[in-house]
């Protein structure tokens, strides 16, 4: 047999790799994300896309549905190829719309992986939530109550989804910054008084008794992070906690802060400079793990 028609037989089965749906993450392929009617599909290649597309309005069709192509969105990396992605509905072939960031299940995802977005999103949500309670609040003598009502509606909008932030020193400073201007319109108090009258944080925190926002992200964390380490159903989560690309080095220069970084460094046990025990090995045991939540959460 020639080297060209080895060559060709290579390039044949090169071809079929590129077109299998999904991502390979530990020996599977994760093809989808889904939630009701949410669903994202995850491809390798703009051609793999189109065909796994074409694949959903197909069975969508045989049980009644269409696909909306207005409302279907691509988007893609920086490592990807800059094909389009195409469907076809009844023999008309459409390219999807190309976006640089979308909301799926409530959370702002983007292109280059940036929280900031998000946090901006979060922001807003939270003096929404505020707004439509300051009348209550106000009309509210008791503080402890007062500071239940706006933990239980306020916090939850600043902090949505923060269980899978890549959290950063910048980033915290600027949902404390959030909370803490959140606190002085509950208490009544503007940053120039408080200036005045040379109040600290503290005394802020005294007076409105409100939860603190950092330690509701870290609890949350640290939830999700066991959660997810003591499933053994094969989900995804925690398939690409424990994925390691085989042959990918990360970009030259100070590499970006990962989702698992703060456990490693606050969670894992070291003998020195040697890893003694890692952070998810303690995860997996339960009562073990709810000891290192009441020792991070005072």
């Amino acid at each position: 047999m020639s080297w060209q028609h080895l060559r060709g037989d290579e390039d044949d089965e090169n071809d079929k790799a590129n077109l299998l749906p999904g991502i390979r993450i530990n020996g599977q392929n994760l093809t989808h994300l889904r939630f009701a009617d949410d669903i994202v599909l995850v491809a390798s290649n703009p051609k793999a896309a189109s065909l796994m597309i074409q694949e959903l309005v197909e069975m969508c069709g045989k049980v009644g549905l269409r696909m909306n192509t207005n409302k279907t969105k691509v988007m893609r990396n920086k490592f990807a190829s800059q094909s389009p992605v195409n469907v076809t509905l009844n023999n008309d072939t459409t390219c999807i719309e190309e976006v640089n960031e979308y909301v799926y299940l409530g959370r702002l995802l983007n292109h280059n992986n940036e929280l900031e977005p998000e946090l901006h999103r979060r922001r807003r949500a939270a003096w929404a939530a505020f707004n439509n309670i300051k009348n209550t609040t106000d009309a509210l003598s008791c503080p402890r109550i007062r500071a239940q009502l706006f933990d239980s509606i306020v916090l939850p909008a600043l902090t949505y989804g923060s269980e899978v932030w890549t959290f950063t020193q910048a980033l915290s400073e600027r949902v404390r910054v959030t909370h803490a201007a959140l606190e002085r319109r509950l208490v009544g108090i503007s940053l120039s008084e408080q200036r005045q009258r040379n109040l600290h944080r503290e005394d802020i925190r005294a007076q409105s008794e409100v939860r603190d926002p950092l330690l509701v992200i870290k609890k949350k964390k640290l939830g999700w992070a066991g959660h997810i380490m003591r499933r053994n159903d094969g989900r995804w989560t925690r398939l690409v906690q424990e994925w390691y690309p085989i042959g990918e080095k990360r970009p030259v220069g100070r590499p970006r802060m990962r989702w698992c970084d703060s456990l490693q460094k606050e969670i894992s046990l070291f003998d020195g400079e040697n890893l003694e025990t890692h952070w998810s090995t303690i995860a997996k045991d339960r009562m073990a793990w709810k000891a290192v939540i009441r020792d991070h959460i005072r």
